[in-house]
């Protein structure tokens, strides 16, 4: 569909500029009307084509989840001060640095002119506005509480990043760590020790077996390397195509929990999820099985979702959500006991909300806890490894019998 680009002025004599998809320029003009705007320039936009077909689709700017949240934290503002929604989203399409978003929200408002409510708008771009984020929305238009939404959307969504980020800065320590020691690793077994090994075959003296052993497992890689790399394609594709299956995902999702320590961040991690998800969606207005629907599919572990598909089997069936949570191997007995409370009370949305920021507190400890073991583990393993290579380099110095003939 044509894109047009216009100006008009508003009620107040200001100027307004925005996008618009339409058939023909008659209905753009025919829209701003019947939203009480004067158009000034309604004309075609030649450049939309070029801005989104080819190369540039490609190399487009990525949207991230600190974009979305500016955006909800502005339109909030906006419509907290009285500015009409279509007037806020255009203001924001010519404040958004973010090409693809600016792209996106000039298309929601534009089907918002065209009679779309807000959450059905942002639905047609599930890519960028997930279920629970149209959910919300839509709980708030309905409620006429649409900018304490989008407040909590971005609120929720901070939460998120604050999770993330601070998972990404405790392994970045141990990650540049494992970088640098394997690459002291390849650089003395593949430029320092062949040189050094010229030198003791040349004095015909036997070798110690830890620096056979040495020069085996270098001459074995060096020998073999296409079919090591040959074979770690093959079988990396093999596991790729099988994580991406129902069975290869439950299987992966179950190995995750048994990790010791690792498993126990990442219960508390979904668990978390699940209680922030739920509650938030509870609280605003949202039916408890479509609730229960929106959170299974933000839950990244299979076997969460199982066990929420078996809540919204038994809540058909006349019964609560705690019952079915009874006996799972992935919520603790505390956090179903909060529930079964927060059910009797009537006050689920608030109990689940506090189990959300109890055990996000939890996940960020435990996340210090782990990143301060592996720290250690990673030094003492690259420490164990660079040790036997230097022990079999110089091993054979200490050793050499200055008597015997080298044949010189």
């Amino acid at each position: 569909m044509p894109i047009f680009t216009y100006k008009a002025k508003d009620t107040k004599g200001e100027t307004i500029q925005g996008s618009m998809e339409a058939d023909t320029q008659a209905i753009v003009i025919n829209r701003l009307q019947s939203m009480g705007f004067f158009p000034l320039m309604v004309q075609a936009d030649l450049s939309a084509k070029k801005k989104t077909s080819g190369l540039n689709r490609i190399f487009r700017a990525r949207i991230k989840n600190t974009d979305l949240t500016s955006f909800n934290r502005q339109l909030s503002d906006l419509i907290s001060a009285g500015i009409p929604l279509v007037k806020a989203l255009t203001i924001i399409v010519n404040q958004t640095a973010n090409e693809s978003l600016r792209e996106i929200v000039a298309t929601v408002s534009s089907d918002v002119q065209g009679g779309d409510t807000l959450a059905a708008a942002l639905s047609k771009h599930p890519a960028v506005f997930s279920k629970l984020y149209c959910a919300m929305v839509k709980a708030g238009e309905t409620g006429g509480m649409l900018d304490a939404i989008l407040e909590r959307l971005a609120e929720f969504s901070e939460t998120e990043d604050e999770i993330k980020s601070k998972i990404k800065s405790a392994m970045a320590y141990p990650a540049i760590m494992l970088v640098a020691g394997m690459g002291a690793i390849v650089i003395l077994t593949t430029v320092v020790i062949p040189k050094i090994m010229a030198i003791f075959k040349d004095l015909n003296q036997a070798l110690p077996g830890i620096t056979q052993l040495l020069i085996n497992i270098i001459d074995f890689f060096s020998s073999y390397w296409y079919m090591i790399i040959g074979g770690g394609i093959v079988g990396g594709i093999i596991i790729y195509k099988f994580l991406h299956t129902d069975e290869g995902k439950t299987y992966w999702h179950t190995l995750q929990i048994k990790i010791p320590m690792v498993g126990n961040v990442i219960v508390k991690r979904e668990v978390a999820r699940f209680a922030r998800t739920l509650g938030s969606l509870l609280k605003n207005g949202v039916s408890i099985l479509s609730s229960l629907e929106i959170t299974r599919e933000v839950m990244a572990n299979k076997l969460v979702q199982a066990e929420i598909i078996k809540v919204s089997e038994n809540i058909t069936q006349g019964s609560g959500i705690a019952a079915p949570l009874k006996g799972s191997k992935i919520f603790p007995s505390v956090v179903v006991n909060m529930v079964a409370i927060g059910e009797e009370t009537g006050r689920l949305h608030d109990v689940l909300l506090r189990i959300a920021s109890s055990y996000e507190l939890q996940v960020d400890r435990s996340i210090k806890t782990l990143t301060s073991l592996i720290e250690p583990l990673i030094i003492l393993l690259m420490g164990a490894v660079v040790g036997f290579v230097v022990i079999a380099m110089l091993l054979p110095i200490f050793t050499i019998d200055p008597t015997k003939d080298t044949g010189m």
